[in-house]
């Protein structure tokens, strides 16, 4: 997992492909409409506007894809686990490339992510992202930006 300003991309990301992806993401703007933008053949944009709540259900990991996660307005705290503390609720759906758990244990570590920085969330990083901040229920619109995995190889 990795937690820092967007703008610090380039000390993550080394491959050719990331400049791309990151001047891509500077047309994403508030203005954007949610849906799924699959434009590339290695990532696409997910973008999307919700509620965070007090207790959220979606415990996820991935196996194919790595998650960036930017919010471009509101504020979320997203928690994460490791394997010994969730139970698998739905074993993993390749087409979806998702697996849901439920909690068991206590996060491993906790985020509170805001405009401006990055979530990079990693396979081995099990997310349990919609949670409101300090109790807060806000409306928020995010990205996440997919990207296959295999680009980190």
């Amino acid at each position: 997992m990795i937690v820092d300003k967007i703008e610090n991309w380039k000390i993550y990301f080394k491959a050719p492909v990331f400049a791309q992806i990151f001047k891509d993401l500077e047309s994403y703007t508030t203005q954007t409409s949610n849906g799924v933008y699959k434009n590339h053949e290695n990532y696409y944009f997910k973008v999307m506007t919700y509620d965070t709540k007090l207790d959220s259900k979606i415990i996820e990991s991935h196996k194919k894809e790595v998650d960036i996660h930017i919010l471009l307005t509101g504020n979320e705290h997203i928690k994460v686990y490791d394997a010994s503390a969730v139970e698998v609720t739905e074993g993993y759906d390749a087409e979806s490339d998702c697996q849901f758990y439920k909690r068991t244990g206590n996060p491993e570590c906790e985020i509170d992510l805001k405009p401006g920085y990055m979530a990079v969330l990693f396979p081995d990083d099990i997310h349990h992202p919609q949670y409101a901040v300090r109790n807060n229920v806000e409306t928020l619109k995010k990205i996440v930006i997919k990207v296959d995995e295999k680009l980190f190889a």
